[in-house]
């Protein structure tokens, strides 16, 4: 299948590469800045552009069969945009997107959404609640199937892999492996096409961590976390003294939705996963190596 992916320099987008690449997918990338000339990149097909007046996205969609759309300005950037950066971004930038999918002629599209589209009246989570309208919209009058997957926070973490990745689990954060898997997932459920005259397909998939704990097992966790988390995960006390892992605050238990099941998605990370990998981090090289720590993406 030829699949475009808009953002190509995103952090999604780099992560899919090998993915899709090892599927045998063809790719095509698109961005307002050139990606380096490294391997992950070479040998794909680059069209540049700027996607908020969508400049190069008709010739980048001719011929595509799927897009996976990436770019956005999210949560982070909060402070540094302004709500007319979101909205060129994050609304014009789905517009003219969907408006080159629906010239080209392609009826499939994984929309990367987020869980911040909750958030209806915040200058982000609005902007995410339009774009999945706008899903909806192109599905009733161009019979687009999509799939809009809503991670919770999956910023890669950069010097704190202890707490900036691992402490998140407990409340919301999800693995990027999960994210990524999730992507494919969406992108294997829109292959086949869809049964003569059947409705094109609209899915919203919340891609969240998963649960290693129940509701009943924390009970209790925000007066004594540490006592609480050696119950539930045995031996943890001395990794969360050596790394002053900032648990406090009542863990989250997460729903992924029925959609999920509908595209196979089962995550497979959680805090008792990350403790895992900090123990095996803490026997072969201590704090340096899990300092060392960064997200590969």
């Amino acid at each position: 299948m030829r699949i475009l992916i808009t953002g190509a320099t995103s952090t999604v987008s780099r992560g899919m590469l090998p993915i899709l690449r090892s599927a045998g997918h063809e790719i095509v990338l698109h961005d307002i800045v050139r990606p380096s000339d490294n391997e992950l990149f070479r040998g794909l097909t680059f069209v540049q552009g700027d996607i908020q007046a969508g400049i190069g996205l008709d010739r980048a969609a001719q011929g595509c069969e799927l897009i996976i759309h990436t770019p956005a300005w999210h949560g982070i950037h909060w402070q540094a945009k302004t709500e007319a950066d979101f909205w060129r971004l994050n609304v014009d930038g789905t517009f003219w997107t969907f408006q080159a999918v629906a010239s080209a002629g392609i009826t499939r599209m994984v929309f990367l959404s987020s869980m911040a589209w909750y958030g209806h009246y915040d200058k982000y989570g609005f902007t995410k609640q339009i774009g999945e309208e706008l899903c909806e919209y192109y599905r009733r009058n161009h019979k687009i199937r999509y799939v809009a997957i809503r991670p919770q926070d999956f910023t890669p973490w950069g010097s704190d892999y202890a707490n900036h990745y691992g402490t998140r689990l407990l409340h919301g954060g999800v693995d990027w492996e999960d994210v990524l898997d999730c992507v494919r997932l969406s992108v294997e459920k829109l292959v086949p096409p869809p049964a003569s005259g059947e409705e094109p397909e609209a899915l919203v998939v919340s891609a969240l961590r998963a649960n290693a704990f129940t509701q009943e097992q924390v009970e209790g966790w925000e007066a004594d976390p540490a006592t609480v988390c050696e119950r539930v995960f045995p031996d943890s006390r001395a990794l969360v003294e050596k790394y002053n892992l900032r648990i406090s605050g009542q863990p989250s238990v997460v729903d992924v939705g029925a959609d999920a099941a509908k595209i196979g998605y089962v995550p497979k990370h959680h805090f008792g996963t990350f403790l895992e990998n900090l123990r095996r981090l803490d026997d072969e090289g201590g704090k340096e190596a899990v300092a060392a720590m960064r997200c590969p993406y």
